[in-house]
């Protein structure tokens, strides 16, 4: 294993214990969220001046607003990562506004969308890419009526952010759907954001779905098997590492075992296939510098991130739906 890739597992590790000291009662997956913001930044987190910034959030925001709750804790992260907290704060309000434009109901992942958008430093460029971002998913919307949903939006503004046009987006978007969805068969939802995922990338479409349908199967034949439900998305990530299939499988998968080790991700705190995903992250996050492709690439690190934010959100959201429906 790459010693970047340790030492990112090292850092998430610490970082993972410190959220888990100063916020006992959160979920154990949103401390996992907000310990991957700061390894990103390659940053020792300061739960500290997290409180404080939460202290700020709950000040400014009522209990409804959706950057309460399962967003709280990534929102006040995302303030204390930010170089001016209360003016984050305000961008990710005014951004979410323009998000919610024409919209009855509020909603959790455009809550995320805004910080999406603040993450990646394009505040100036919201409008822009809202209006771009509203087009993709009419258009996803038309072709995908019952696979897109609300959860679409955090992909879709990501996919706005490329350096490529509206329908130039829609057209290969539909392609890549079409090229792998008969390979993941009862697992549409995830195909489809997997899809979301390697069109926000630059690169030959035909080859970015080949390649994954490639490292899918070579983690079968390593018998680590990668999710097929939240996690294939981030399958996507390691299509763009210009590296052998077989050196990424294995990076993945020794970085999984390390972490396993760790408090917080052996046996009782995530499954096998979300411990996998974090790994691919990180060991994304590691190589992505070491490509020029990448770097060319949306919005780098950010994406990671969201992708890992967006997943673990619909499980626990989808875990909490299952729990509620179970206790009736």
């Amino acid at each position: 294993m790459k010693n970047d890739v340790m030492k990112k597992c090292d850092l998430l590790g610490e970082n993972v214990i410190s959220y888990r000291k100063g916020f006992w009662w959160e979920h154990p997956l949103f401390k996992t969220i907000a310990a991957l913001s700061y390894t990103e930044s390659e940053k020792n987190v300061d739960i500290q001046h997290v409180k404080e910034c939460r202290k700020k959030l709950k000040k400014r925001q009522n209990i409804m607003s959706y950057f309460r709750g399962n967003n709280e804790l990534i929102a006040a992260t995302g303030m204390a990562l930010s170089d001016n907290p209360d003016q984050y704060l305000e961008d990710i309000i005014a951004v979410y506004g323009k998000l919610q434009s024409g919209k009855f109901f509020g909603s959790s992942y455009r809550a995320l969308s805004a910080m999406v958008i603040a993450d990646a430093k394009r505040v100036a460029d919201a409008d822009a890419i809202i209006e771009k971002t509203n087009v993709l998913m009419k258009g996803m919307k038309s072709k995908h009526p019952f696979l897109t949903t609300d959860q679409d939006t955090c992909l879709a503004v990501i996919m706005a952010m490329a350096d490529k046009s509206a329908e130039a987006i829609l057209e290969e978007l539909e392609n890549t759907y079409a090229s792998i969805k008969g390979k993941f068969l009862f697992h549409e939802n995830a195909v489809y954001s997997l899809a979301q995922v390697l069109t926000a990338f630059e690169g030959d479409a035909v080859k970015k779905s080949e390649k994954t349908l490639e490292i899918f199967n070579a983690f079968k034949a390593a018998r680590a098997t990668y999710g097929k439900e939240y996690e294939l998305a981030s399958l996507g990530l390691l299509t763009n590492i210009s590296m052998n299939t077989d050196d990424i499988v294995s990076e993945v998968v020794e970085a999984a075992e390390y972490l396993k080790k760790k408090k917080g991700f052996g046996f009782w705190s995530v499954t096998k296939q979300t411990r996998l995903m974090i790994a691919a992250t990180l060991v994304y996050e590691s190589y992505a510098g070491d490509d020029a492709a990448v770097n060319a690439a949306v919005v780098g690190g950010t994406l990671a991130k969201v992708i890992a934010e967006e997943i673990m959100l619909m499980v626990i959201v989808a875990s909490s739906a299952a729990a509620s429906a179970s206790s009736h």
